[in-house]
């Protein structure tokens, strides 16, 4: 009968093709246990070698900075100065509004009532993009509120949003990772600076909608501060909000956007500002489809025909539990923040920087050698204060340091410059093993594009099965058997 010979050829159909999806399966198995980890040791060793080079220079710079922390510890220095934060111009005598402020190399609030004023006129200028540092002697000296207003063409501005830090440039390995060469399984779609207040449900996402993570109801959200939440939180709800004001992430180059809003599951238990106090960014993480191949059956690997093999493109920082990955990596020193960044590198073509990612800074505070007084005592970070003259008493000379003190400082930039003078010496051999590393990677690639393609045919042919499966239910009706017997 027809109809038996078409479910038989149905049947046929569905085993020949479940036994073909076993082995692409176990072919992925194979190219990626064997194959692709034999690149992955050499890769690994070599970029182990670089990696702990730079990181022998970059803990001298860390030394430093903690000989300065010693000094500001020890009293004969502080970090603390007095902000201009309002001047009441209606009252006589004008009124100055201080507060005291500590230095924060990540930037500081950008609030209306931070203001700047032209040299040949008394117009505000910059407002909510200054810093007002009122010195020892009265004299006010405005600086840009983080390094997004460097170049500002405002009059009056000191071009330095490091004011009371002297810093350094770290080393470090900068890799770009695309969706062909994650290793199977990966849940990590991307990684973002995000905001959230404590109490609330929502994150904002600290750059534009369309340059980096597309965001979906019913993905997982991880926050690398704990404090904010363990574990995971679930996206129930997506909005976005215009002209958002992106210039308190360094590294975003953007005055103003369109960013997305998160809604979660559960409510946060902490804020995540930007920046912290301590001058970080929180680091979220875009999660989707956990990493279960396990009793998944045929549809194990299986990924869209459709899935683009190169973006999103992610750039990282590499570290000794990440060394290794991606589809190729660089030497940097540029300064900029070493915050993954997710993004389209198809708009490169169209204008759209890369995002500026490498090894961060490391800021030695220098400090003051004078201390904001209240009431006749040191005052607290967040005292505000307002005076009608800034030449009057509000600052205390410190001490003259320790030599104890100094020469901690002195011997530790000793190491540390000739630590970086002997990876300077040794460039040649550093770029030597990175390009043999690259060789090695695009050796793994090749591997890599073929696990990617082989995950492709694996979702087609379960759409095939899925369409079989589909086909047989037909043929085990009778209103179809009767008319085609």
């Amino acid at each position: 009968m027809l109809s038996t010979e078409l479910r038989n050829q149905a049947n046929e159909d569905i085993v020949f093709a479940t036994e073909n999806l076993k082995h692409l399966q176990n072919k992925i198995v194979e190219l990626d246990g064997v194959d692709k980890a034999l690149y992955d040791q050499g890769i690994v060793k070599l970029e182990l070698d670089v990696l702990e080079d730079l990181e022998h220079v970059n803990r001298g710079f860390a030394d430093v900075s903690n000989a300065y922390d010693d000094r500001i510890v020890s009293g004969c220095r502080t970090d603390m100065f007095w902000r201009l934060v309002g001047i009441d111009s209606m009252s006589t005598p004008i009124n100055y509004n201080l507060e005291c402020t500590r230095l924060n190399s990540g930037g500081y609030g950008l609030t209306t009532e931070s203001i700047a004023y032209q040299e040949d006129g008394d117009e505000p200028i910059g407002l909510g993009a200054s810093v007002g540092y009122v010195g020892a002697t009265g004299i006010v000296t405005y600086y840009p509120a983080n390094a997004n207003y460097e170049g500002d063409p405002a009059p009056g501005i000191v071009d330095d949003p490091y004011f009371g830090f002297d810093r350094r440039n770290r080393y470090g390995l900068k890799y770009y990772i695309e969706p062909y060469g994650v290793d199977i399984g990966d849940t990590v779609v991307g990684k973002f600076i995000g905001t959230c207040t404590a109490g609330s449900q929502t994150v904002t996402v600290m750059q534009p909608v369309g340059i980096g993570l597309t965001f979906e109801v019913g993905q997982l959200v991880s926050v690398a501060k704990t404090s904010v939440f363990n574990g995971t939180r679930e996206i129930t709800g997506l909005t976005t909000v215009a002209d958002f004001d992106l210039r308190a992430i360094p590294g975003i180059g953007t005055t103003a956007g369109t960013v997305s809003l998160l809604t979660l599951n559960l409510a946060v238990a902490d804020d995540a500002s930007a920046p912290e106090v301590d001058g970080s960014f929180v680091e979220f993480t875009l999660l989707d489809d956990p990493d279960e191949f396990q009793d998944q059956g045929r549809r194990a690997y299986e990924i869209e025909f459709t899935k683009n093999p190169f973006v999103p493109q992610t750039i990282a920082i590499a570290t000794t539990e990440t060394v290794g990955v991606g589809v190729s990596v660089f030497l940097t020193q540029t300064g900029d923040l070493p915050n993954e960044r997710t993004w389209n590198s198809n708009l490169e073509a169209i204008g759209t920087p890369e995002p500026r990612v490498s090894a961060g800074q490391e800021f030695y505070r220098v400090g003051f050698g004078h201390a904001p007084i209240s009431g006749g005592n040191r005052a607290a970070e967040g005292t505000v204060i307002s005076v009608t003259s800034l030449s009057l008493s509000i600052y205390q000379k410190l001490d003259d340091c320790s030599s104890d003190v100094e020469d901690a400082i002195t011997d530790a930039l000793g190491i540390s410059s000739t630590r970086e003078t002997a990876l300077i010496n040794q460039e040649a051999d550093t770029l030597l093993k990175l390009d043999a590393s690259q060789a090695l990677r695009s050796e793994r690639n090749d591997v890599s594009i073929q696990i990617f393609g082989i995950r492709k045919i694996i979702g087609e042919e379960n759409v095939k099965v899925d369409r079989l499966e589909r086909l047989k239910v037909f043929l085990d009706n009778s209103t179809i058997t009767d008319v085609v017997e």
